[in-house]
């Protein structure tokens, strides 16, 4: 997710903006999606095709290629 706006940053506990997650994945300090990584991943499409115009295919080779590098699925 691109962040260039401040509305494009989440937030943490404190309100203030978390410099490392968007304000889709992450809300007053928490992550708002807790699911397993295919739904995660389908649940990245869904947002890049519906709220960033991204083409599906696109959307779906992003997705399958960077959401398993992100640092919080990292283990």
């Amino acid at each position: 997710m691109p962040m260039s706006k401040s509305e494009d940053f989440g937030t943490n506990a404190d309100g203030s903006p978390s410099s490392e997650y968007c304000h889709f994945c992450f809300q007053n300090g928490e992550f708002t999606a807790k699911m397993e990584m295919p739904e995660y991943i389908e649940m990245q499409i869904k947002i890049a095709v519906d709220k960033l115009g991204m083409p599906e295919e696109k959307a779906r080779a992003m997705a399958e290629k960077t959401t398993p590098n992100l640092k919080r699925r990292k283990k």
